[in-house]
């Protein structure tokens, strides 16, 4: 298989600056193109522009056993524009009726009962108005696509979470009615699936016409040729200034519905499944060792075996999730737990006090074989226990109580987002879910989860709304001053002293300093002072985002205090 190229329909609709001659009396070489999309991975269906007409139909199978190369040729074929049409009739002794018509209601025999793939329709006396390419939308659900106007395509996700083209449309016009070209394609093998379960196959009306277009007066002596073979039927003539080739192109499913439910099965059995080796902290009988994923190689708490458990941890070094963090489009990274969309979730998992990430070998089997291998690449031997959350939750089977900063934090700001006070601008889930703990001691991640902190909070402050307060009770202030400030003069306008307002305010004040030293345009010299100063007074990164985290939280909780605003929890 092949991929399509645009540049090879190009060649066969736009006349070649070195070659025109050729080019214009061999309209029939063009229908090798035909067949080389057949054998691509992805098909045309449509395609029309200066010089080529090809227009996609399916046709029930029954109805081309064999097919009828006359009747797909010149009766009643179907063109781009038939569409649904609300008929209306009078005569033949029935009188005046009204009733829905199908595309393809009075084309030729082999194409009734089928279906048509494109659409063309115009809004007629509107030239403002564009002539739109529409899919069918029984093929676009039953495949469960998606049209993503920035791709120009109807998408999906595959089986890693990416997302990917299934039927590409593409529209390139240089502003001439001569010089254009609209082509739609579809993946071969999801039109295979389609066709198969149709019981349809799909019928290609061609019509590849080579002239001149601004000096064309119309044909001469033309001689003429007509070819029929296995599927294949087009006829056509040249002038010795021009050339044309119109037929049809028969192509059949290469899946049946047996093929389809075999694949299935063989996509759900457990035999075609591959699992890592990992190495693990066995619980059970307290040693490292080194065992497969696999079911067969496991053991529950309630069977006997030697086996280790499937709750037996296994360990990794913590980059292992910045992966995840760096596409918050494709990854949900939890507090808890990590998927990819549409194809994979790990239930559990969490970082110790050596700063390993961890979860459970049972877990991991669920992972696709690739992921399991990206896990694999971070795999290690345990440096200490798994957290004492971890523990609490996943072994003893309860609450995990002790006081989590970040975790306080994000409850406290939904609460607020829901009650809304004037002075704040709700912050969404989307904002929260980028503030992470740093898993690693990097300086890039650190800087970024203090960016992202930023934005949650600090950025959450009006600075209209509290000038109105502070302004109410008498403060004066500076116009240049930022909501930080402007908030420490609204907090003693509700009763703090000086020193109290400055100390709430502190934390979110260092917290938007830092930001600027390690994200903005601070000098290298100073990123280099901020990260030496983390790292001396906190051991590392992660423990300096901790700590600043747990200060903006108890502070924040204090502000709403002062400004006598009662969440409900």
């Amino acid at each position: 298989m092949k991929p399509f190229k645009i540049a090879d329909l190009k060649k066969i609709n736009e006349i070649p600056s070195d070659d025109s001659q050729n080019w214009l009396i061999n309209a029939e070489g063009s229908v090798a193109f035909l067949k080389l999309s057949a054998d691509s991975d992805d098909i045309v269906i449509y395609a029309s522009g200066s010089s080529t007409l090809v227009q996609g139909v399916l046709a029930p199978t029954a109805n081309l056993m064999p097919p009828d190369g006359d009747d797909l040729q010149n009766k009643n074929i179907p063109m781009p524009d038939d569409s649904w049409c609300i008929q209306k009739a009078w005569g033949g002794g029935e009188g005046h009726r009204m009733y829905l018509e199908p595309p393809l209601s009075s084309s030729s025999k082999s194409f009734y009962g089928g279906e048509k793939l494109i659409f063309r329709r115009s809004f007629d006396g509107v030239t403002a108005a564009p002539s739109m390419i529409e899919l069918s939308q029984k093929l676009v659900h039953s495949l469960d696509l998606h049209y993503m106007p920035e791709r120009t395509a109807y998408c999906r996700l595959d089986s890693r979470g990416d997302i990917e083209d299934v039927i590409k449309v593409t529209q390139l016009n240089k502003g001439s009615m001569w010089d254009h070209l609209d082509v739609v394609t579809i993946r071969r093998k999801e039109l295979d699936t389609y066709m198969a379960l149709t019981d349809s196959c799909l019928v290609l009306r061609f019509d590849f016409t080579r002239v001149r277009w601004g000096s064309f007066a119309g044909w001469g002596e033309l001689n003429r040729y007509t070819r029929d073979a296995d599927d294949l039927y087009y006829h056509g003539g040249t002038d010795g200034s021009g050339s044309y080739c119109n037929g049809a192109f028969v192509v059949r499913p290469r899946l049946t519905v047996e093929d389809l439910v075999r694949a299935w099965k063989e996509e759900e059995s457990d035999a075609k499944r591959s699992y890592a080796v990992f190495k693990i902290f066995d619980r059970k009988n307290d040693a490292n060792v080194e065992t497969s994923c696999g079911p067969e190689f496991l053991s529950t708490y309630f069977q006997k075996s030697d086996l280790p458990w499937e709750i037996s941890p296994v360990f990794f070094r913590p980059e292992v999730l910045h992966r995840f963090k760096a596409d918050p489009e494709k990854y949900t990274l939890e507090d808890r737990s990590v998927s990819c969309r549409n194809a994979w979730y790990l239930k559990t998992y969490d970082i110790n006090e050596a700063g390993q990430v961890h979860t459970y070998i049972g877990y991991l089997a669920d992972l696709p074989y690739e992921e399991q291998l990206y896990w694999l690449a971070f795999n290690e031997w345990p440096k200490g226990p798994i957290s004492a959350r971890a523990h609490q939750t996943d072994i003893v089977g309860d609450w995990h109580r002790e006081y989590e900063p970040l975790a306080a934090l994000k409850h406290t700001v939904a609460l607020m987002d829901e009650e809304s006070p004037a002075w704040w601008k709700p912050r969404g889930d989307v904002l929260s879910n980028a503030v992470r703990y740093p898993a690693t001691d990097s300086t890039k991640e650190w800087g970024d989860e203090i960016l992202a902190l930023d934005q949650y909070l600090v950025e959450g402050f009006l600075l209209k709304p509290l000038r109105e307060i502070a302004e109410a009770g008498g403060r004066k202030m500076e116009q240049k001053w930022a909501p930080l400030r402007v908030l420490q003069e609204a907090l003693i306008v509700k009763g703090c002293t000086d020193d109290e307002a400055k100390s709430l305010v502190l934390p979110m004040q260092k917290l938007h300093a830092l930001r600027t030293e390690v994200r903005g345009h601070a000098t290298v010299e100073k990123k280099r002072k901020a990260e030496s100063e983390a790292r001396t007074n906190y051991g590392t990164l992660r423990e300096h985002f901790t700590q600043i985290v747990t200060d903006c939280e108890r502070a924040l909780g204090k502000i709403l205090s002062t400004f006598e605003i009662s969440l409900k929890s």
